[in-house]
């Protein structure tokens, strides 16, 4: 079987974008282009690799296997850059980091610091996103590291280091409710409250964890933003469940407090850092992630 290796790539970015004309904008040539590229394909494999007649795109088996096939070779050459790097003494290269808001907070902003100080050739590419879209982007190699909260268990995700990371109630010092030395759900009963969607993995586990105390999340405000839950914990009269890790700066400043939560739910949550299961990450990803280890560490014992 003979096929040219360059038209993997546009099967590729469909796969990755979900429709031609995505993929085309993508890589700067016309839908027409895209669809004849992976027509020649599929007339040199000798099988379809994209089902007909969706508005999105999807892959049939042979497409997976193309698709895995070429992910895999920009793995291995990834790889041996990577070592030429090495040898030449890891003067550049790339790390893409997918991480969750909760984690964007001074502690990785010092380790990405020291890192850049270290190897200044070496360029960061950091995404924020959700728990599935972290694992996702792992699992296709869009992303070297990941850092999620509580992650699932998946296949195709290895991980790195685990650390104890509960979540917690977040308050203002000024909020009667600091003054106890934990919190149960019921005290939350008729409180003010502000809490992620019911999409997020920290809100997932909170419904799990009420549930089992018989207890209706019903919070007066819900965001996805990170800094609104943060602010309306600083008024005297709104509670918010976090970790520490996303209220480091404030919980060092003295603005906010946070209490244990009498819950196994909450208090067994771990923080974690990922990479894909099989992949041999380049040495400029190994050595960030040293970095992220030696700093998460000494913050998270």
């Amino acid at each position: 079987m003979d096929f040219n290796l360059a038209r993997l790539r546009y099967l590729y970015e469909v796969a990755l974008c979900g429709s031609m004309r995505a993929a085309s904008e993508k890589v700067n040539v016309s839908p027409s282009s895209v669809s004849r590229q992976i027509a020649i394909l599929e007339q040199e494999l000798g099988v379809a690799v994209l089902e007909r007649g969706r508005s999105k795109a999807k892959l049939t088996e042979a497409g997976e296997m193309v698709v895995e096939y070429y992910r895999e070779d920009l793995a291995r050459k990834e790889t041996l850059a990577s070592h030429l790097d090495e040898i030449r003494g890891l003067r550049r290269g790339v790390v893409k980091i997918a991480t969750g808001e909760g984690f964007v907070s001074d502690l990785l902003s010092e380790s990405i610091s020291a890192f850049e100080a270290a190897y200044p050739g070496v360029k960061l590419e950091v995404v924020v996103a959700g728990t599935n879209q972290i694992l996702s982007s792992v699992e296709s190699d869009e992303a070297h590291v990941g850092m999620v909260f509580d992650s699932p268990s998946a296949p195709r995700i290895a991980t790195q280091q685990t650390y104890q990371l509960p979540l917690k109630a977040v308050m203002s010092p000024r909020n009667p409710l600091a003054k106890k030395e934990s919190l149960r759900f019921k005290d939350l009963d008729g409180e003010k409250y502000a809490l992620p969607p019911k999409n997020f993995r920290i809100r997932e586990v909170m419904e799990q964890a009420a549930a089992k105390e018989n207890f209706v999340l019903t919070p007066t405000l819900t965001s996805n933003s990170l800094m609104i839950l943060k602010n309306s914990a600083m008024a005297p009269d709104t509670v918010t469940i976090l970790p520490d890790l996303a209220v480091f700066k404030e919980l060092k400043a003295g603005l906010l407090v946070s209490m244990p939560v009498e819950s196994k739910g909450l208090s067994g949550t771990t923080a974690g850092i990922v990479t894909r299961s099989g992949r041999l990450l380049p040495v400029s990803a190994k050595a960030f992630l040293t970095y992220l280890r030696r700093y998460f560490q000494n913050e998270l014992r």
